[in-house]
């Protein structure tokens, strides 16, 4: 048995895999939310994977720590992916990865100093999957006025990246975003992305035959295996989804998402292809998951099923849930703040006022 840990806000993703392309893993696969922890918590002694490690707080990623070093003691040789203490998040994942020489771009914390950034740069949040929150800023004018604007809107500086802008365009205008998960010890190619926004997402990729020619190859060809584990390692992640751009020889991490979406998302279906060109997708995509179930079974060939019960310190799984409450009460001021902003007459002033700072992306 494979425990697939995950909060419950951001379990969609896994659930409807399983429930689709990855329907015969549905029952080696048991999804574990962390609001489930307690003193007293029955687990197997399958592998674990511990995913969406940047949406748990400081108490929360203790206690996963607990949970992990009780299971290398008691489950010894069962695969334990994420370690809390190790796993980088953004923030210091790309930092670790600028010093190594593996980017060539810096990023800071918006309540760090920035005056060393080179400009253009963007604002993004430092725990969420969603993209920039801003258009390219030209200045440090242009950068106080976008971080004024997102605080109006309820965003704490701590929570929020400056990150340099690295233009990997080609001769043509076109970005590549390529994306390749880690399942243990297998590196598993997902997708080449090929349009002209700098933020490219599937929706907004170009898609003829040329370049779904080259997302086939890329997903059957793995070319850039070699230089994923070492970003891997230098992360210290076991489990997870590699973004990044690619440039000919030249490669930059994005980010490394924890608890990627495997296949589409949650969003509506593509606009329908031509039959040639959608058989050259489905052969990617067939391809892509046929290398994922390989991949997780390798992880629990046995289908192990015993269960043991794991002992936690009732002092921090009280913390967590006064965290947890904390949390709570920040994102109703910040989705109170967006009401403002979205109302149909009352936020008419602070739209008008917003977008005289802040570009969109």
């Amino acid at each position: 048995m494979i425990s697939y840990w995950v909060n419950a806000e951001n379990r969609d993703g896994i659930d409807r895999y399983l429930a689709t392309r990855g329907r015969a893993l549905a029952e080696q696969i048991h999804v574990r939310v962390y609001e489930e922890m307690a003193p007293h918590l029955e687990v197997t002694r399958g592998a674990h994977i511990f995913s969406a490690l940047d949406q748990l707080n400081d108490s929360g990623r203790e206690a996963v720590a607990a949970l992990y070093d009780w299971l290398a003691v008691r489950c010894p040789g069962a695969p334990l992916l994420n370690d809390p203490r190790h796993s980088l998040l953004r923030h210091d994942l790309l930092n670790t990865l600028f010093d190594a020489g593996i980017n060539r771009f810096a990023v800071r914390r918006a309540s760090e100093r920035t005056d060393d950034l080179r400009f253009p740069v963007f604002v993004r949040q430092e725990n969420a999957h969603d993209g920039s929150l801003t258009g390219l800023l030209a200045d440090r004018r242009a950068l106080a006025r976008a971080l004024l604007a997102l605080r109006a809107r309820g965003h704490r500086a701590s929570d929020l990246l400056v990150v340099e802008f690295c233009d990997l365009s080609d001769a043509d205008g076109f970005y590549h975003k390529a994306a390749a998960f880690k399942v243990g010890d297998a590196i598993v190619p997902a997708h080449l992305l090929i349009g002209r926004p700098w933020m490219l997402k599937w929706d907004e990729a170009v898609r003829d035959e040329r370049t779904l020619r080259e997302h086939l190859a890329f997903v059957t060809g793995n070319p850039h295996e070699a230089w994923l584990r070492r970003v891997f390692d230098l992360a210290h992640v076991n489990y997870g989804r590699c973004d990044y751009g690619v440039r000919g020889d030249t490669l930059q991490v994005w980010e490394i998402n924890l608890n990627a979406t495997i296949g589409f998302g949650p969003g509506p279906p593509p606009a329908p292809l031509s039959p040639k060109l959608e058989a050259l997708l489905d052969q990617a995509r067939l391809a892509h998951h046929d290398m994922m179930r390989v991949a997780f079974r390798a992880l629990d060939p046995g289908m192990s099923t015993d269960r043991v019960t794991v002992t936690l310190d009732a002092a921090l799984i009280s913390r967590i849930s006064a965290e947890a409450a904390r949390a709570r009460r920040r994102s109703a001021v910040r989705r109170f703040l967006q009401g403002l902003f979205h109302h149909r007459t009352i936020g008419r002033p602070f739209r008008r006022l917003y977008s005289r700072f802040l570009p969109r992306p």
